[in-house]
């Protein structure tokens, strides 16, 4: 891809929200925010859907977290979702469909950047995506 990836973060906090979209546009990529249901969806089935959607579950929504994830992936079933939460939750969100990689929040971004990196490495390599 020419352009930068686009990221979309869907979190509760707005102080989380504007972190990420520090870091990440600091990293050079297109950041879309979202700070809960309507307005993630509004963005994820827009007309510039992003490459890689950033989700905290516990964002405020109509749908239970699972509905919500499936939701999203039935819209885009080839896009990867990192969820970024509190894992301490107990839900077993790699089995969810769509879901790269599940990383519990912290005070560093470096790991999510890195992270982030990865899934982009493996969902976007010319070999993966002469599969889809």
């Amino acid at each position: 891809m020419d352009q930068a990836f686009k990221i979309l973060i869907a979190d509760r906090n707005r102080n989380v929200r504007k972190l990420l979209k520090r870091e990440l546009l600091g990293e050079g990529y297109q950041v879309m925010l979202a700070g809960e249901d309507r307005e993630l969806i509004q963005l994820f089935t827009g007309e510039e859907p992003p490459d890689v959607l950033i989700l905290d579950p516990d964002l405020p929504s109509y749908f239970t977290k699972f509905q919500l994830i499936e939701l999203l992936h039935l819209h885009h079933p080839f896009l990867p979702i990192v969820i970024h939460t509190l894992l301490s939750d107990e839900c077993n969100y790699s089995e969810m469909p769509g879901v790269a990689v599940c990383l519990e929040k912290g005070e560093d971004t470096a790991l999510l950047k890195k992270v982030l990196a990865d899934v982009i490495q493996k969902y976007y390599s010319p070999r993966h995506t002469s599969q889809l």
